[in-house]
């Protein structure tokens, strides 16, 4: 049986409303003691005021949760209350006074696991959405509330549960004639369907993280081809400085904006040349460092010099990586190709192109796993299943490879949290934020 427990769940600023939650089994005769309305039944509002003894702190709705059926697995009481910083969190030290305890951070969502209310995947899902940055990160967040994903990973649970049941019932009794009899002809094509199954998961997955994560973009060219100016232009401000002299950028200028469904997150570079200066030196190792880390490379060019040598160098650095040739300064010169004006904020080409570069990418696809610890266990199950795989390549028996099929089962079943670590669960709720 859990305590009871309290905090401010609307965030603990001036606001129109603000919203105190309490859970556990005291929570309605806590709320009760400060409360002059009516204790209401499940999911009914009642108005009243707040108490401190005969002094009055608030005007207030609240809304009475009766356990199991809660987003908590318990008995909640959420306290509406008028948003102000002083009123709330006295009605927060009142619910204290009279006996709950102060919620550590992600407690409700981690209580609302062990209640079996919902699953890892859900859980880390929730905590996704609160931070997300653009609106890739919430649609993809949002999608893991359907559970279609968890029912993904159950399904492949099952099937390894299934093999590793005949392996035990083959292992432990071999003379029973009614058990199905493991092979390598038979056991085979059961585990390579799993890992086929797996490696699509880890194929969508890793080329949507970057659409989750931010796309690294890296501005590179010539010194004065405008990269500073398109950077400015792009996060319509000042962030680089612009002159007309020639490798005034020396050290990495970044910034982030959405183009469509992506997250851009965009440095502008050195630009690259040869010099003999020690320091622009350096800068121009740190450009050419930054195109073997992006998972774009915007190569900007002048359309007035043309494409020149070190042009050339440049695109043959970034080869085998998304790549863009940009020609700048179409309002002197007009080229072929994807061709602006950073000056005249003439970027609508690119925009275009950008978007071209990663439409293909389907954000709904049930199968997209961007968490970076489940996709490192879908990954770490997947080795497994391939180590099983080539242990009965090798000839090996079921009770030689059942160790790595149970490992992967075991890596499966932490996506979900369905395997008994207490360690894995203080990791992950202590991030969430306090009433959450």
């Amino acid at each position: 049986m859990y305590d009871t427990i309290a905090a401010i769940s609307s965030g603990n600023i001036n606001q129109a409303i603000s919203i105190i939650r309490v859970s556990g089994p005291e929570a309605f005769d806590i709320v009760s003691k400060i409360f002059t309305g009516k204790v209401g039944k499940d999911k009914t509002l009642t108005f009243g005021n707040i108490m401190d003894q005969e002094q009055m702190v608030d005007e207030v709705l609240v809304a009475w949760f009766v356990g199991p059926n809660t987003f908590v697995g318990e008995d909640t009481v959420e306290i509406n209350a008028h948003g102000g910083v002083v009123n709330t969190n006295k009605i927060l030290e009142l619910i204290l006074a009279n006996g709950a305890r102060m919620a550590e951070n992600g407690e409700f969502s981690r209580r609302s696991f062990m209640n079996g209310k919902m699953d890892l995947v859900k859980a880390e899902a929730i905590n996704d959405l609160i931070h997300a940055k653009s609106e890739s990160q919430t649609q993809l967040s949002v999608k893991k509330f359907d559970g279609k994903t968890s029912k993904l990973i159950d399904e492949l649970k099952n099937k390894l549960l299934n093999i590793i049941a005949t392996c035990e019932v083959n292992i432990d009794y071999p003379e029973y004639d009614d058990v199905e009899q493991l092979t390598t002809e038979n056991l085979l094509p059961a585990l390579m369907k799993i890992e086929n199954e797996i490696k699509e998961i880890v194929r969508v997955s890793t080329s949507s993280r970057v659409i989750y994560e931010g796309v690294s973009v890296a501005i590179v060219g010539k010194p004065n081809a405008g990269k500073s100016s398109l950077l400015n232009a792009l996060l319509q401000e000042e962030k680089a400085i612009v002159t007309d002299t020639p490798g005034t950028t020396r050290d990495i200028v970044e910034g982030s904006l959405q183009v469509g469904q992506v997250l851009l997150k965009i440095k502008d570079t050195a630009g690259i040349h040869k010099t003999e200066d020690k320091i622009e030196k350096i800068g121009i190792e740190k450009s050419i460092s930054e195109i073997s880390k992006s998972d774009l490379v915007i190569h900007l060019i002048d359309s007035k010099e043309g494409q020149t040598k070190e042009d050339e160098e440049i695109e043959l650095a970034a080869k085998g990586k998304p790549y863009l040739k940009v020609w700048n300064k179409n309002d002197l010169v007009q080229q072929k190709g994807i061709s602006i004006s950073a000056k005249e904020n003439e970027l609508k080409e690119l925009y275009e192109a950008i978007e071209e570069e990663f439409k293909n990418i389907d954000l709904n696809d049930e199968r997209i796993v961007y968490n970076t610890r489940q996709l490192s266990l879908i990954k770490a199950s997947l080795i497994s299943i391939q180590d099983a795989i080539s242990g009965l390549n090798m000839q090996l028996g079921p009770d030689t490879i059942i160790i790595d099929i149970q490992k992967a089962w075991d890596d499966l079943a932490n996506i979900l949290g369905k395997a008994d670590q207490e360690d894995l669960l203080d990791s992950m709720f202590k991030n969430f934020c306090l009433g959450k």
